[in-house]
């Protein structure tokens, strides 16, 4: 079952421009047999959705072990209050379903990082990310740097939530899967992470999501 606070999607059919629509909401509280769940909100918009009592969605959610898990849910009733919400139904045991492997949103994103060697192979360096991702991460690395393919790196991130004015440093050891040269200086180099805490792990997508959102407010405006 769904903590307080999980973040969930709600997919549903948009038949006229034949797609799905997916907004995003968080779980607030419970009953016996229901989720109680804030206004969803779309995510490309942003914008509030009337739904009537009776709709049924797909729900979404991200595990604890990283992996997307998916049920049948439908709005029962709404609840008037200083923060208005509604009720969905809870899924029974055997309509949760596990679907695949997460798959982390990637940004674009420039990010000071510190680097060093897992086995003392190059001397620590600091520069930026050029993406970044609940996986992993591209950085420029300069081409002095003795970097190789699968060698192992200690990293640091210092995560900034403008939403909550407040900076977190995010550690991950990670691997070298791919190098390309950029130019005579410096190297494009790809990090997977291979240890790193679900609190870490999940500072960085929502660090992801929130430079997503800043992206689609530029957008819009």
């Amino acid at each position: 079952m769904l903590d307080i606070g999980i973040k969930i999607q709600l997919e549903v059919k948009n038949h006229e421009k034949n797609k799905t629509d997916i907004y995003l909401c968080t779980i607030i509280d419970e009953t016996e047999d229901s989720y109680i769940i804030n206004y969803p909100v779309h995510k490309e918009t942003l914008k509030t959705t009337f739904f009537n009592v009776g709709t049924y969605f797909s729900a979404v959610y991200i595990g604890e072990d990283d992996a997307i898990y998916r049920f049948p849910t439908k709005i029962t009733s709404r609840k008037k209050a200083k923060i208005p919400s509604l009720y969905i139904t809870k899924p029974d045991e055997e309509q949760w379903k596990r679907i695949q492997r997460r798959e982390y949103v990637r940004v674009d994103a420039s990010v000071d990082v510190a680097v060093h060697s897992v086995l003392q192979q190059f001397e620590p360096f600091t520069t930026t990310t050029i993406d970044i991702s609940g996986g992993g991460v591209a950085i420029l690395a300069p081409t002095v740097i003795d970097l190789s393919l699968t060698m192992m790196v200690d990293i640091w991130l210092p995560l900034e939530r403008k939403s909550q004015n407040k900076i977190h440093y995010a550690y991950a050891q990670a691997e070298v899967v791919s190098i390309r040269e950029l130019n005579i200086r410096m190297n494009v180099v790809s990090l997977q992470f291979h240890s790193i805490t679900q609190k870490d792990r999940q500072e960085i997508i929502r660090y992801c999501f929130d430079k997503e959102r800043e992206k689609r407010l530029k957008e819009r405006n």
